[in-house]
């Protein structure tokens, strides 16, 4: 049978395609956060971009979310720029209680600490679709544990060094003081930069190579009231959360399973009124539906089409005509002429680059 063997690699001995790592998944505020730190350490907007595919402007205008293989793509130019591995912890660091949206205003309108993490628990998917926090008590501790949903792979350190510098500010944000007789763990070895971490998180004990990454609390502090504390605020904010949720489970539903049929699609892209159809909806309601998610029917098949024409060229051996077959172009001229219009160079180029 056809998937995947041991190594990943698919049924014809090439790479396995990741759809996941393909799929929207991440709020633009993040990519924002990162490019706005590079900013303040005074590099250009182009300088910023280069290689990733990305645009600043869109950053800034659309809120559709990002892919993971988008995201990956900054972090890594990032990185590369600034030299800095542990750069997630600076973002995370200064990051904004406002950047999270309904789901940080609820945070910071809390009753105390443990219901602040409480609600990350149950809404951080609204603002990041591949991690997953859960809340564990016993002890006399309180643990927030982030795991993965899919694999980080090159940017593991950063997803979690961003992802635990921004609790642990937001933490002292609504306690109005120092992280007390806390441990912070990372699943990753120690790295050679680890005293940048005990810089940025003063106070707190460092564990590398764990067993989960987590804030580890005691159980006093969780009961620790909020300073910022608004009960009208954070009821306000949560039923904001809730109806983000109910919108990504009506209209998020169509754009995945739009996403999943293009991922799929093997040569064959059908038109807007057959998606329609295959998801048995007028071609009105499902315009509708991709619209309140921020796209379209047109800009999710490009955003697959080039995805997957920078994937198979670069991480298979497959022809220049398999892939533009692939990717439904009747003729590897199209194909080729699409790349320029797409990255500016001729997929011989992408593939060698």
């Amino acid at each position: 049978m056809g998937g995947r063997d041991k190594r990943g690699r698919g049924p014809d001995g090439e790479k396995a395609l990741d759809a996941a790592h393909l799929r929207p998944s991440i709020h633009p505020t993040y990519a924002r956060l990162l490019v706005a730190e590079l900013k303040r350490r005074g590099f250009a907007d182009a300088d910023i971009v280069e290689g990733t595919r990305l645009d600043w402007a869109q950053l800034l205008e659309e809120d559709r979310l990002l892919s993971f293989e988008q995201f990956r793509r900054l972090v890594l130019r990032g990185v590369e720029l600034t030299g800095a591995s542990w750069l997630g912890l600076d973002v995370g660091r200064s990051t904004q209680i406002s950047s999270h949206g309904a789901l940080g205003y609820a945070m910071v309108a809390s009753a105390d600490v443990g219901q602040a993490l409480n609600l990350a628990e149950r809404y951080s998917s609204l603002r990041l679709q591949i991690t997953r926090f859960s809340v564990e008590r016993g002890n006399g501790r309180v643990q927030l544990r982030i795991e993965d949903t899919l694999a980080w792979g090159d940017i593991d350190e950063y997803i979690h060094s961003h992802i635990i510098g921004a609790i642990c500010l937001l933490l002292e944000t609504v306690s109005g003081m120092p992280l007390p007789d806390t441990r912070v763990a990372f699943t990753y070895p120690a790295p050679a930069w680890a005293d940048e971490y005990a810089t940025r998180l003063r106070g707190v004990t460092l564990e590398f190579g764990a067993s989960a990454s987590m804030i580890d609390i005691p159980e006093s502090f969780a009961s620790t009231p909020c300073i910022t504390a608004d009960a009208s605020a954070c009821r306000q904010a949560v039923r904001l959360c809730e109806r983000a949720e109910a919108r990504h489970q009506s209209d998020g539903e169509a754009a995945q399973k739009v996403l999943d049929r293009l991922l799929d699609g093997q040569g064959h892209y059908p038109s807007l009124s057959e998606m329609a159809k295959e998801l048995y909806m007028s071609d009105r309601t499902l315009n509708r539906k991709l619209k309140a998610q921020g796209t379209s029917y047109q800009m999710l098949l490009d955003d697959v089409r080039q995805e997957l024409a920078v994937w198979y060229l670069r991480q298979t051996q497959m022809s220049v005509e398999a892939i533009a077959e692939r990717l439904g172009y009747r003729d590897t001229s199209n194909f080729s002429r699409t790349c320029k219009r797409w990255f500016g160079v001729t997929p011989l180029a992408i593939r060698g680059g």
